[in-house]
């Protein structure tokens, strides 16, 4: 078999994938529909590239849920501390934050992407920008590009085309009718790290939008996250809500609505707040005595005043409500909105070498497929590892 690669779609998967079959002597091209590659990959740095976690690989394999065998045997293969000392090699030395993340020296994923993209164009990697992928006709790769469309052969494929979040930077989840049509099956294409719909009232949404309610803890279920969430005009994200997206997305899924707890003063214990509720409200408004009292913010008590009675609690009700805030959250944020999508090519649909079975020598990885992860440096480091795994058993067939 030609040692020739076709890789369509130009994010972490298909670029670590042209990098390793590239250095081992293999024809790569790289075709991406965007006039630019990595375009979501240099979203993700805007704040600072995340680009891997620090913490035990057991723990770590355990944010991949339901997938966590398939994905453990990939980040194996390509750890984390193989992805440092690769970004090292780049030029682009990493450290550990506090939270345990990892980061580029720089912060940045700009420096780090024209590296990466340096380093194929030594390796003669073939770029083609501009090149929107269609399909098949036979074994024929067909492409839309600025001249009509063309037909491209080719033996060996690896398809790298992203999920359906932030599809204004290439990855619009376009591929499903393609594959559908060779039989494929797909998990529909869900947000995930998202925020949720719920009902503010008017006041409430033009007063506080855009305003962040930091220091609470939310709970769902059995589960428990600490940190900072933001106020939207129609919703809440941020955070502790993004790494239980997946969890409150089912959860409406089967019931039509999620109900999460907020622990709007979770540094204080309800003996504490009794005691501190026992000082004379004297002719203070609620929200007043609230902020003097217990050190509310104004949107926790904007929150609070959100409640049906709630110049008339009692001690008891005021403290229910500061410790257990129910907030009933309606859906998802749409897509376009969320940080990645779950669904996509499900692993029925292909060996235990990430290759199509309705497609043979058709191989797919990253966000494509059926998985999803927390942020925290999860979602890059499976991409990245995904591409490598897939170009490693390449390396063997060929």
């Amino acid at each position: 078999m030609t040692k020739e690669i076709a890789i369509i779609g130009g994010g972490p998967s298909g670029l670590m994938a042209a990098e390793i079959l590239s250095a081992n002597g293999f024809k790569v091209t790289i075709y991406e529909r965007k006039p630019t590659f990595g375009r979501k990959f240099l979203m993700a740095g805007r704040g600072g590239l995340n680009i891997s976690h620090s913490e035990n690989l057991d723990s770590f394999i355990k944010k991949y849920g339901m997938k966590s065998n398939i994905f453990k045997t990939v980040i194996d293969n390509f750890s984390p501390e193989k992805l440092r000392k690769w970004c090292e090699g780049l030029g682009e030395k990493t450290f550990i934050g506090s939270s345990g993340r990892i980061f580029p020296q720089s912060f940045k994923s700009s420096p780090l992407l024209r590296a990466w993209l340096g380093r194929l164009e030594k390796q003669n990697v073939i770029f083609k920008l501009n090149h929107d992928w269609l399909g098949w006709d036979q074994n024929n790769l067909i492409f839309k590009t600025k001249n009509g469309k063309i037909a491209v052969p080719s033996n060996t494929t690896i398809l790298s085309l992203g999920g359906a979040s932030w599809p204004k930077l290439g990855s619009d989840g376009s591929w499903v009718k393609i594959l559908e049509r060779e039989s494929v099956k797909i998990s529909p294409l869900q947000p995930s790290n998202c925020g949720f719909v719920t009902e503010w009232s008017v006041v409430f949404s033009k007063k506080f939008e855009g305003k962040s309610l930091k220091s609470i803890t939310l709970s769902f279920q059995d589960k428990k996250k600490h940190g900072e969430l933001i106020i939207t005009k129609n919703g809440v994200e941020g955070g502790p809500i993004y790494a239980l997206s997946a969890f409150l997305r089912e959860e409406i899924n089967i019931n039509g609505s999620a109900q999460i707890l907020l622990d709007l003063k979770p540094d204080f214990s309800i003996e504490e707040i009794q005691k501190r509720l026992l000082k004379p409200k004297l002719k203070l408004s609620m929200s007043n005595y609230l902020r003097k009292t217990l050190n509310l913010s104004d949107v926790a008590i904007g929150l609070l005043m959100e409640l049906p009675d709630r110049n008339n609690w009692m001690q008891n009700k005021i403290i229910n409500a500061i410790k257990s805030y129910k907030l009933n959250l309606q859906k998802p944020f749409a897509i376009d909105r969320a940080i990645s999508s779950a669904g996509g090519v499900t692993f029925n649909s292909v060996n235990d070498n990430f290759m199509l079975i309705n497609k043979p020598n058709v191989y797919v990885a990253g966000e494509m497929l059926d998985w999803e992860a927390p942020t925290g440096g999860y979602l890059l480091q499976a991409c990245i590892a995904n591409g490598a795994y897939v170009a490693n058993i390449i390396m063997k067939k060929i």
